[in-house]
């Protein structure tokens, strides 16, 4: 075979911005869109609490919130990673809502850097006369206590705020089949709260997804589109063949269909045993892990 090359379509773009938050080298891209599927007991809440646990261990998010009908019944696992206020019933409003609260920190942050901005200026003002002064700025620096306080942002790092959002025991509720906002996480996540200005390799806040869920496909369920544009799905045993079958036929496109097969039997074989299967890894050989912090090495 011969190739001749062609002088058209030989410009390449310039670098953009890739929206993720950073995170240590053997940790799972964020902000991910991860599913989490098992049957009641196998272990969901347990792995997910390991996930929140590295994740303020690495101050991967500034703020997580939850939206589930027993938050009460699983405060053990996620009671302290999680305020009160962020807490939300599964109404058809819920995950809208969420939303909302991402888009009114960024809001707050862009102020933030909009009073630094203003700070600055202040710094260069305050040794002049107040005539030479513009009456507006003075205004405004009297209003935000300039002479008494440097500005502070709310969070760790000044960064655009990174925020998680887990649904729980939510099929079947209003969350999932009457919500507006989830079509837009499946597909937009990394895009939630898009800022005016880029900032630290990001030109939006973005929004971590993690969903438990006791069935990967079912009438009513979490949609083809979602499942589609996961990150990360984790997978405890399923005892019932046309689930799996569901779940293999779906991957297909996108993982070997054998080594799936390979390293879900090994992982799943134990009790409470889970496979992880990383479909924007790091490195290739993160692709399949064993309940969470054992890598799966296929041949």
């Amino acid at each position: 075979m011969k190739v001749s090359k062609l002088l058209c379509y030989s410009q390449n773009p310039d670098a953009g911005v890739n929206n993720e938050y950073p995170t240590p080298v053997e940790s799972f891209k964020q902000p991910a869109l991860h599913m989490i599927v098992g049957q009641r007991t196998a272990g969901k809440s347990y792995l997910t609490s390991k996930i929140l646990a590295q994740a303020k261990k690495d101050k991967t998010f500034d703020r997580i919130y939850i939206v589930t009908p027993s938050f009460n019944s699983n405060k053990s696992y996620f009671g302290k990673y999680i305020d009160e206020e962020d807490v939300y019933e599964p109404t058809k409003e819920s995950i809208s809502d969420v939303i909302k609260s991402v888009e009114s920190d960024r809001d707050e942050f862009e102020n933030y850097l909009n009073k630094m901005k203003m700070y600055k200026q202040f710094q260069k003002d305050k040794h002049k006369n107040s005539k030479l002064i513009d009456e507006d700025n003075l205004i405004y620096y009297y209003e935000n206590n300039f002479f008494n306080e440097i500005p502070t942002w709310k969070y760790q790092k000044v960064e655009p705020p990174k925020s998680l959002l887990i649904l729980d025991d939510c099929l079947g509720s209003p969350a999932i089949l009457q919500s507006s906002g989830l079509t837009k996480i499946a597909t937009l996540n990394r895009h939630v709260a898009a800022l005016k200005e880029n900032h630290s390799n990001r030109s939006a806040c973005g929004l971590a997804v993690i969903i438990l869920t006791q069935s990967y496909r079912m009438n009513n369920g979490i949609s083809r589109v979602l499942r589609e544009n996961l990150s990360l799905l984790t997978l405890f045993k399923n005892k019932q063949q046309k689930q799996l079958d569901a779940i293999k036929e779906e991957l297909a496109n996108v993982v070997d269909e054998e080594k799936f097969g390979k390293a879900y039997e090994f992982a799943t074989g134990e009790k409470f045993g889970s496979l992880t299967v990383d479909f924007v890894p790091k490195d290739q050989k993160f692709q399949f892990r064993k309940n969470l912090n054992e890598l799966i090495i296929l041949d």
